[in-house]
Order: C-alpha cells, then sequence, then structure tokens
C-alpha cells in the first residue's frame, strides 16, 4: 500500500509546489479584499475618530478610492 502511495507522490513532483503557490495567491486575495474593506470603513468615521487616527474626510476618501491592488507590501508579507 505504501509503495503505491509513493510511486503517485513521484509522479507529480510540482504538486506540492503548486499547492504552495495557490495557498499564496488564495492568501493575497484575502489580503487584499482585507484592506479593501478597511478602506472603504474608513468613510462610515465620524470627523473625530478620523482626527484620532491622524485623518480627516478628504485623506479618508483618498485612502478608499485607491486600486484595490495598491496594498501596502508589509501586509502582504506571509
Amino acid at each position: 500500500m505504501s509503495n503505491i502511495a509513493l510511486s503517485s507522490q513521484r509522479s507529480w513532483p510540482g504538486l506540492a509546489q503548486f499547492g504552495r503557490s495557490l495557498t499564496r495567491v488564495m492568501l493575497g486575495i484575502g489580503v487584499v479584499l482585507q484592506v479593501r474593506r478597511e478602506r472603504r470603513e474608513l468613510l462610515g468615521l465620524d470627523e473625530k475618530i478620523l482626527k484620532d487616527i491622524g485623518f480627516n474626510r478628504g485623506d479618508a476618501h483618498a485612502e478608499a478610492n485607491r486600486s484595490f491592488w495598491d496594498v501596502p507590501v508589509d501586509r502582504l508579507r506571509m
């Protein structure tokens, strides 16, 4: 039985690498979507909270309207 499992693993040497790559892509998409949600949530904050985090209404609009692929590099590190 173990011979069958070993032989099937040898016939797909790139499968593990493909799985890792696919996982990284999926995690990256999740991060991109999370950053997009966070940027949109800025628009719902009131002026006092925006001021507390160093933003004003114009900054919040500019941040919320950034392209979805424009994600800080440190957020993409996995």
